[in-house]
């Protein structure tokens, strides 16, 4: 049960060195957005078969996020452009978080 968790709004799917930690950087740094208990998770690179729980615990909980003020959280995991097969798991994620 995901119930609690709050999801990412935002994946940033970068590659080393080409500005993904500028981009997560402007974008947390607006008051409404909040960062990720740690930048760089990579869930979808190394760990895809973690259940989603624990990627889901890199983020505030639901009531943390609300009382924030926050409208959106996500993450950025640079070196995931290479792999054609991380923005296959991103899709099915954002595809399941829909339903």
């Amino acid at each position: 049960d995901l119930a609690g968790y709050c999801r990412p709004g935002f994946i940033i799917i970068g590659a080393g060195k080409c500005g993904t930690s500028s981009l997560y950087q402007y974008l947390v740094g607006h008051n409404r957005v909040a960062p990720a208990k740690k930048k760089q998770i990579h869930y979808f690179k190394y760990y895809p078969r973690r259940p989603m729980s624990w990627y889901l615990s890199f983020f505030y909980g639901m009531e943390d996020f609300l009382s924030s003020g926050s409208l959106i959280t996500g993450e950025a995991s640079p070196g995931y452009l290479p792999y054609p097969d991380v923005a296959h798991r991103i899709l099915s994620y954002m595809k399941n978080k829909a339903n």
